[in-house]
């Protein structure tokens, strides 16, 4: 079913189960509100940007997952470090 990865991705960032059983409980995958809009922005530009300070890994894991799931390149601007992952 074309998406349904993508749907996986969006239903852990909200906390909810999963079809595909993707995530794993040891790492944070729901967002709060201030992670979510970060993450879509991150969709929308294609980059996710980091604030320096004040922010759970929970965000970078969600999106590192929707650009597996999505074919898209990894990219983390800003932050303690950045990161770019082909």
């Amino acid at each position: 079913m074309p998406g349904s990865k993508k749907d996986d991705v969006e239903r852990l960032s909200r906390g909810q189960s999963t079809r595909a059983k993707i995530g794993n409980r040891s790492i944070g995958h729901r967002l709060t509100q201030k992670e979510r809009a970060l993450f879509e922005a991150a969709q929308r530009q294609g980059y996710l940007k980091l604030p320096v300070t004040g922010l759970r890994p929970n965000v970078t894991n969600v999106y590192r997952l929707w650009c597996e799931a999505t074919g898209k390149e990894f990219i983390v601007k800003g932050g303690a470090h950045s990161e770019r992952n082909d």
